[in-house]
């Protein structure tokens, strides 16, 4: 009797077995069924040429986070790739010399009605992040770039409080403001560490903020860029080290850390239009 039961079982454990390599092999030979990729928003339109610079003339970027359009003049491509990836030029990597030399004047739309009305509804700040993908789409497709990210040592400065003090005023407004031009950083309600994060692209360097200083203020910083001519109104201010530490009491000191760059893996000069 016990023999009977071990063989019906033995039996029963071999039909349960050959079933279960009928339904694994039926799964395997059906066709995998996978959502079909969603291209990225892209330009429908765009013309690329290189620009002749003429002496201390400057660069210019019109783009809008409500429309379709993108245009530019005079404009190399690693400042499009700093633009497009909101990445400082400091931390882009292994671009070939020709991308810091060679600027270009682009035109650039979109004629897609949907995706332009899309931009035109969204908030601001989200808006952006398709526009800022649309120009990314226009430099793979056009100037063949391609790119990865990753961390590396390199140098940084922090961000402490000057020999003498900060001359920092609190702030008595309930939001935030900020305007930062190439010559001056004026921000209403903002914190250090927010100030070190905008200063960054002034500094060419990334900003940690270990001054300690807690607490939201009013700022107003000027400084003569590196570029200024010396009959310009900018020639009146210090340059910028010297003005963050006379005008707000604060100094950048040199160091080390983990930064996060952008490597170009390749990249050619544009295709013909």
């Amino acid at each position: 009797m016990t023999q009977m039961i071990g063989r019906r079982r033995s039996w029963l454990t071999f039909v349960l077995l050959l079933a279960t390599t009928a339904i694994g092999a039926k799964a395997q030979s059906m066709p995998s069924q996978t959502t079909p990729a969603v291209p990225p928003p892209a330009f429908d339109v765009a013309s690329i040429r290189p620009h002749k610079s003429e002496p201390h003339e400057r660069s210019h970027i019109w783009s809008s986070s409500i429309d379709g359009n993108f245009r530019t003049m005079n404009v190399t491509l690693k400042a499009l790739i700093q633009f497009a990836f909101d990445m400082p030029e400091s931390r882009i990597v292994n671009a070939p010399s020709w991308t810091s030399s060679q600027p270009f004047d682009i035109d650039a739309k979109s004629t897609d009605d949907t995706l332009n009305q899309r931009l035109h509804d969204l908030p601001s700040d989200q808006a952006k992040p398709i526009k800022l993908a649309m120009i990314q789409s226009l430099l793979i497709d056009r100037f063949g770039l391609r790119t990865h990210r990753e961390q590396r040592e390199l140098p940084i400065y922090e961000l402490v409080a000057a020999k003498n003090g900060p001359k920092l005023t609190p702030s008595k407004s309930d939001g935030l403001t900020i305007n930062h031009g190439r010559d001056h950083f004026n921000g209403q309600g903002i914190t250090l560490p927010l100030i070190a994060q905008e200063l960054a692209r002034d500094a060419g360097r990334v900003i940690v903020d270990k001054s300690g200083i807690p607490g939201r203020f009013d700022v107003d910083l000027r400084w003569q860029p590196d570029d200024a001519l010396p009959t310009s109104t900018d020639a009146a201010y210090p340059p910028f080290f010297t003005a963050l530490q006379e005008q707000l009491g604060l100094r950048l000191e040199p160091a080390k850390g983990p930064v996060e760059v952008l490597v170009i893996d390749d990249v050619h000069p544009p295709s013909s239009n």
